[in-house]
């Protein structure tokens, strides 16, 4: 008996492993009207998180780092939709604040994760392909959860979004416009163009990039 339970922990160790870690994101929304009926059903929106499809990847890299910049000097929002287009000869960026649980129509390819902020990438029938090239999901998931809480003094954070592209050819990642907190940052140094080290004509990442938008 002793020996069967031993087992049963063993498998339901490996199960914990390989289910990976489960990361749950409260959205809130405040209300003050005490005969508010709160909804019977949980609203809530699960996805994978994902990461670079390779560690050697560049544009991935250089996307994560910019993001970093960006989200380190917004004080409140948590949330972004991130979407990725190919556009020329290169990837348009949009990451714009948002409350995905507000919207059913959109599809997900998964959630990057930058720090402790979610950069929930959007999937459509353009950017499936570029997505597959460039990420991976991982064993971890996520669950973005509807809050909902009462209150006469509701907390509320300006907008951010965030504009850029990133030009295949020439390995840099330029921010067009940014705003953090209803303030445009564009000219400020958060937005500076980010640049990769030299080629050394072993970076595999750049070769697929370039054989991509060719």
């Amino acid at each position: 008996m002793k020996r069967l339970l031993l087992i049963y922990l063993m498998l339901m160790a490996v199960v914990a492993i390989e289910a990976g870690d489960k990361i749950t994101v409260s959205m809130v929304k405040y209300y003050s009207d005490s005969t508010f009926e709160l909804p019977k059903k949980s609203i809530e929106k699960k996805m994978k998180c994902v990461k670079a499809a390779k560690d050697d990847y560049l544009f991935p890299k250089m996307l994560k780092d910019t993001l970093n910049k960006f989200q380190d000097d917004d004080y409140g929002n948590r949330v972004f939709t991130l979407l990725l287009s190919g556009s020329g000869k290169g990837i348009k960026i949009t990451a714009r604040s948002q409350d995905i649980l507000d919207n059913d129509t959109t599809s997900f390819f998964g959630d990057l994760v930058v720090d402790r902020k979610h950069f929930v990438i959007i999937q459509n029938e353009d950017n499936a392909e570029l997505l597959k090239i460039f990420f991976k999901k991982t064993g971890d998931s996520v669950i973005f959860q509807r809050l909902f809480v009462y209150t006469h003094n509701p907390v509320s954070y300006l907008p951010s979004s965030l504009d850029a592209f990133y030009d295949e050819y020439d390995r840099k990642l330029l921010v067009t416009d940014c705003v953090i907190n209803g303030e445009n940052r564009a000219n400020k140094k958060i937005v500076n163009v980010t640049t990769a080290e030299p080629d050394t004509g072993d970076d595999d990442a750049f070769k697929l990039d370039v054989e991509f938008f060719e």
